[in-house]
């Protein structure tokens, strides 16, 4: 029987609350640096490691994602680990995926924050076995001790591991959340389809926006 090649899968996980351009911007950058067959955005249901933000709900951020995502090209939003529920931990989602959709070859998406603390998470090792980790640096000074991180990996775990040296956008929902609620302009930091939801629903204590 031939053997098929795998559908090379990048995972990009997180609590998108709510999702921004910066993003967008990073979808885009592994489409054209990666070489992804395509992305599934994972919005977490609860995430492990986090305090829910103010006013969302899963449904409510998965809703978002599918708003700011949804036009891109290879790019599916999925809500495995919402209709699962309960805490949302990395290795539960690889394992089912390899337990369940074993066509495909799963790289699973990370910032500097989380690329540095990974073999600190819950069952690193199996994280490592399940997944090759595409990272996408904060900004260009983190590549020296990204790339440290990159060999001990490598040594310790057998890790697969790519850095993106491309240009990132440096934006975190905490600051667009706290936008949100002073009622500043978010039209550079948001798809406008996303901020209609947020006024829609009053998200984030957004009377203002």
């Amino acid at each position: 029987m031939e053997n098929r090649r795998k559908i090379k899968t990048a995972l990009f996980g997180g609590t998108f609350a709510p999702p921004h351009l910066g993003h967008v911007h990073a979808v885009e950058t592994i489409l054209r640096h990666a070489g992804p067959d395509e992305i599934l955005i994972m919005p977490t249901a609860v995430p492990p490691h986090k305090v829910k933000a103010k006013g969302d709900t899963p449904e409510l951020r998965l809703e978002m994602c599918r708003a700011a995502f949804g036009t891109l090209d290879r790019v599916t939003v999925s809500d495995y680990e919402i209709r699962k529920g309960g805490v949302s931990y990395t290795v539960q989602t690889l394992e089912h995926f390899a337990e369940n959709e074993p066509e495909r070859e799963i790289h699973l998406v990370c910032g500097t924050d989380m690329f540095l603390t990974l073999d600190k998470w819950f069952r690193a090792a199996d994280i490592f076995r399940l997944a090759k980790i595409i990272c996408i640096p904060r900004d260009r000074t983190d590549l020296g001790v990204l790339t440290e991180k990159q060999a001990e990996y490598a040594e310790t775990y057998r890790a697969e591991t790519q850095i993106l040296e491309v240009e990132p956008i440096d934006m975190s929902s905490t600051e667009i959340r706290r936008r949100i609620e002073s009622g500043e302009d978010l039209d550079a930091f948001l798809p406008s389809a996303v901020t209609e939801i947020i006024k829609r629903e009053n998200l984030y204590d957004a009377e203002n926006t």
